[in-house]
């Protein structure tokens, strides 16, 4: 039996990871803002502690990492889920925006790591996991906001896999497609290959038991990414210019 620390576990793809994990005997420990998704949560899985939190707000996350520690013990794997998402693009520049997706998407994943990563040097052993995307491969359309932070997280992921692995704690990055979420309940556009919530989950347990650095899905999408991303900045352009009929 392992201890799971999820962030933004209240939806989506952290609350089917909650579940499943809670399912199988683990003990998890959830963040989020939405303390009322929360206890929902705690109900269904008594093996789920609650710890309600904004991950933008730092003393607010060192607080409650303390409190998880102390009152649930060490943490095993951290999975640092916690996101926002609204489709904009660079005609529609609102700093406010620009700040909160990089304030939750990015920051969040560096206050607790703050606060986690010295325990698990302590411990010489630790599990972090970052939910990247493919939309932080390259740029996209109505992605200016949301597809920088992910494209950060990506690095972050790739630097603390260089300095924390020789310490014994394992690193991790997913890069998912699109899942269904309320955050794609939003978007106006096809999303190719969608797969639900429950689905990325289940992958996303299977690739936690790997030694790979990146956990993607489902493999078609991201193969058709990963080919882009490799391609001259002039070719993709007019690729995905006739795609989406830019």
């Amino acid at each position: 039996m392992s201890h799971y620390f999820i962030s933004g576990a209240s939806s989506g793809i952290g609350k089917a990871l909650a579940i499943a994990l809670a399912s199988k005997g683990h003990i998890v420990s959830i963040v989020a803002r939405r303390i009322e998704h929360l206890k929902e949560l705690q109900k269904e899985q008594e093996n789920i502690h609650i710890f309600p939190a904004d991950v933008s707000n730092r003393l607010e996350i060192k607080k409650i990492v303390k409190a998880c520690l102390k009152n649930v013990g060490s943490i095993d794997c951290a999975i640092l889920n916690a996101g926002k998402y609204l489709p904009l693009g660079g005609d529609e520049l609102n700093s406010e925006e620009f700040n909160a997706h990089m304030s939750v998407n990015y920051m969040g994943v560096v206050h607790i790591l703050a606060s986690l990563i010295p325990e698990f040097k302590n411990l010489q052993k630790g599990h972090i996991v970052i939910m990247g995307s493919t939309a932080g491969y390259r740029g996209l359309p109505r992605s200016a906001a949301y597809g920088p932070t992910k494209a950060a997280l990506s690095n972050l992921a790739e630097a603390l896999y260089l300095d924390l692995t020789p310490m014994g704690i394992k690193v991790q990055i997913i890069s998912p497609g699109f899942v269904e979420t309320e955050a794609t309940a939003i978007n106006d556009f096809k999303m190719p290959q969608i797969i639900s919530a429950e689905k990325a989950a289940a992958k996303i347990i299977k690739g936690l038991k790997s030694n790979q650095f990146e956990i993607c899905f489902p493999k078609g999408f991201v193969y058709i990414m990963k080919f882009l991303k490799i391609l001259p900045n002039s070719l993709y352009f007019k690729i995905i210019k006739w795609v989406t009929k830019k």
